[in-house]
């Protein structure tokens, strides 16, 4: 019994995952072009803004990323869980994946990193986009 609740829950659970995945709304960021968020992933708690974020490659931005050693994978394309206090002027990923050019992950972390004050000229429009878009009911 235990077992197939357990394989409904994971069925229902991968079934919510995969519908938030397909409703995905990226818009890219003014300013940023080559930044894109999905409208669909903001989440506002007060001030606090989550959102997805992602870019062509330039995994140097995040220093979750820049830390890591890449070893021959060229980075194509990366997608970050990010969170923008705006009240403070600071955001930290939640999460980052990156992808090689054929799109296969060559990183994935879900360890919350610490927050910064955007200083990439592109994290910076996207925190301008994101608070706007939380004030202004999820418009860019």
């Amino acid at each position: 019994m235990n077992a197939l609740r357990c394989l409904c829950c994971c069925a229902i659970a991968g079934g919510l995952l995969a519908g938030a995945a397909a409703a995905a709304q990226w818009q890219p960021v003014p300013g940023a072009p080559d930044l894109e968020i999905d409208m669909a992933s903001l989440q506002q708690d007060r001030m606090r803004v989550t959102a997805w974020l992602r870019w062509w490659g330039r995994p140097h931005v995040v220093p979750e990323l820049a830390a890591w050693s890449v070893r021959g994978t060229h980075v194509q394309r990366t997608a970050l869980r990010t969170e923008f206090d705006c009240t403070r002027r600071t955001l930290r990923t939640l999460a980052a994946n990156a992808y090689d050019g054929t799109g296969a992950a060559v990183y994935m972390s879900s360890v919350p990193g610490p927050a910064f004050a955007p200083q990439d000229p592109d994290l910076a429009w996207a925190y301008d986009a994101v608070c706007e878009a939380a004030r202004s009911g999820g418009r860019l």
